[in-house]
C-alpha cells in the first residue's frame, strides 16, 4: 500500500534541478508536497496556489491545491525534508478525505501523458499541448520508462 504524506522539498532538491525551469524553484520557501507512491515511483506533487487549468484537485478556495503538471520525481529520499508541514487543519482535511480521489485524478494525469509523449514520438509533427510542454516530468522520462 501506499499512503500520501505532505512534507517540505529539501533545499538539495533546488540544486539539484535548477537547470530546469518547469520545477518550480522555492529556496527557504516552504514548498509543500504531497508524496504519492505509483509504479514504484515517488511522486511529488506540490501545493500550489492560483492554479488555472484542470489537471490539479483543488483543496481550498477557488483556486490553490495540488497541481499534477508541477509533480515531479523524488528519486532520493534526502530530497524531501521530516519536518512536519503545517498548513492549514482545513486544507490538510480536504486532502487526507479526497486521497483516493488525488490518487486516481493524479494517475489519469500520468497515464495522459505518458500516452501523448509516445504518440508524440511516433508523430513528432504533433504539437505538444500545455499540459505536457510545461510539466515537470519531463526531466523525469526515464523514470516513467518513456
Amino acid at each position: 500500500g501506499s499512503s500520501c504524506e505532505i512534507l517540505f522539498s529539501d533545499p538539495s532538491f533546488f540544486e539539484t534541478y535548477k537547470h530546469c525551469p518547469e520545477i518550480e524553484q522555492k529556496q527557504g520557501r516552504p514548498y509543500h508536497v504531497l508524496l504519492v507512491e505509483w509504479c514504484g515511483c515517488t511522486f511529488a506533487i506540490p501545493l500550489r496556489s492560483h492554479i488555472r487549468h484542470s489537471f490539479a484537485f483543488i483543496a481550498d478556495g477557488v483556486e490553490s491545491g495540488l497541481d499534477f503538471t508541477k509533480a515531479v520525481v523524488i528519486r532520493d529520499r534526502k530530497f524531501v525534508s521530516s519536518v512536519p508541514v503545517q498548513i492549514r487543519q482545513h486544507e490538510f482535511n480536504v486532502l487526507k478525505q479526497h486521497e483516493r480521489v488525488i490518487r486516481q485524478r493524479f494517475e489519469s494525469y500520468l497515464r495522459l501523458y505518458i500516452k501523448k509523449i509516445k504518440r508524440r514520438r511516433d508523430n513528432p509533427s504533433i504539437p505538444l499541448d500545455r499540459e505536457c510542454r510545461y510539466s515537470a516530468l519531463q526531466y523525469f522520462h526515464d523514470d516513467l520508462g518513456l
